[in-house]
């Protein structure tokens, strides 16, 4: 904690300089944190104050100029500060956005930076609270507890690999198991049609930086999505690619359909994904996903349940899925005291805990958390 006074020092005085620049500078966030029972497919079980154990915990440093005409430029900075211990994400500062756009009425809009793949952002429409709830808070895009090596709903393809090992390894993080991350890319350039009758369209592609002979870097990685969206409806379907890296000698496709229904006090949603991978780091070469989601709102209570499994063709050493495996139930409530601050209670499980060394990982992971959620 020595460096959080010169760090907080530094922010403060960005923003007081952009204030009175009069460039529209906003800050917003969302502070969460939750008490959790925890148990991993080994059969560990701890009890901890968890940050983010219902969504993320998060600062957003956002602003535009108008430049006239329908033009804008506008830019981010989002960091995930853990409230539990004050400390800064392993995957950067800046590491759920770090972008500076600009966009017109006409022709839509351009980014440069760091953020979510359109793949990404469209099963979080479908999770019905931004991908929050369930394990580590990141609703239906569950990538595993460590011990299980799972995985759900995929931001990216995951070449074959499993635990975090095929997933752009790269994209923010080391090369280390369990801290690459599916659903951010790096040196990303994304463009944004305007919405037409209710479709738009989203092509992002990311410099994976490998040059010759590398070493380092990720592969280069494409991502389409089609969106339609109208006051009930919202449709999507999505295709992404990811070429073989210096540490992952494979490539994957992952084509996703999936949108919601909106009743008024009920909505739904639901996701399909096919994922394909090759390369000689390739553990599996096919795989499927789905996913089912319900929140109901009556009154302060919004109770939801979140249903679906991951499946692939890959045959490890114990003669059964090689741990992509996840059959995942996760259930609970939001009750809202404001339109800004809500407590919640959430259970979660994975029924295939027990993939991998049957001897070890002969548990379903599973986790209870009660806590408090506040937007600013």
């Amino acid at each position: 904690m020595k460096n959080a006074f010169p760090v907080a020092a530094v922010l403060l005085g960005i923003s007081t300089s952009l204030l009175a620049q009069g460039s529209g500078l906003k800050i917003s966030g969302e502070m969460d944190a939750g008490i959790q029972n925890y148990k991993s497919a080994n059969g560990s079980s701890m009890n901890r104050l968890q940050s983010g154990a219902f969504g993320a915990t998060r600062m957003i440093f956002s602003g535009n100029e108008d430049l006239g005409d329908g033009m804008q430029a506008s830019f981010m900075l989002e960091m995930a500060p853990a409230l539990d211990t004050g400390a800064t994400s392993r995957f950067g500062f800046f590491n759920r956005n770090a972008w500076v756009g600009l966009s017109g009425r006409q022709w839509g809009e351009v980014r440069l930076g760091r953020y979510l793949t359109g793949t990404a952002n469209l099963l979080c429409q479908v999770d019905l609270h931004w991908c929050a709830s369930g394990f580590n808070g990141t609703g239906i895009m569950y990538n595993g507890d460590l011990s299980t090596v799972g995985r759900w709903i995929s931001g990216s393809p995951g070449r074959g690999g499993n635990n975090n090992d095929g997933i752009s390894v790269f994209s923010g993080g080391t090369a280390a198991a369990g801290t690459a991350e599916s659903n951010r890319k790096n040196n990303s350039l994304q463009y944004t049609t305007p919405r037409v009758n209710g479709f738009q369209g989203k092509l992002m592609y990311s410099l994976g930086e490998a040059g010759k002979n590398p070493v380092n870097g990720s592969g280069d990685h494409v991502d389409l999505t089609l969106s339609y969206a109208s006051k009930n409806w919202f449709v999507g379907i999505g295709y992404a690619q990811v070429r073989p890296d210096p540490l992952w000698n494979a490539k994957g496709s992952l084509t996703s359909v999936g949108g919601t229904y909106d009743f008024g006090q009920l909505k739904l949603g639901a996701i399909y994904q096919h994922e394909t991978a090759s390369g000689v780091s390739a553990r599996w070469s096919r795989a499927q996903a789905w996913a089912l989601t319900a929140a109901y709102r009556s009154g302060a209570f919004e109770p939801y349940v979140k249903v679906g499994q991951h499946r692939t063709n890959g045959t490890g050493a114990y003669g059964i899925v090689d741990g992509t495996d996840a059959t995942v139930v996760n259930l609970g409530t939001l009750y809202r005291l404001s339109k800004r601050t809500a407590l919640y209670a959430d259970f979660v499980t994975d029924l295939k805990g027990s993939d991998g060394n049957p001897a070890v990982y002969r548990n379903d992971a599973r986790g209870i958390s009660l806590g408090l959620r506040h937007n600013f």
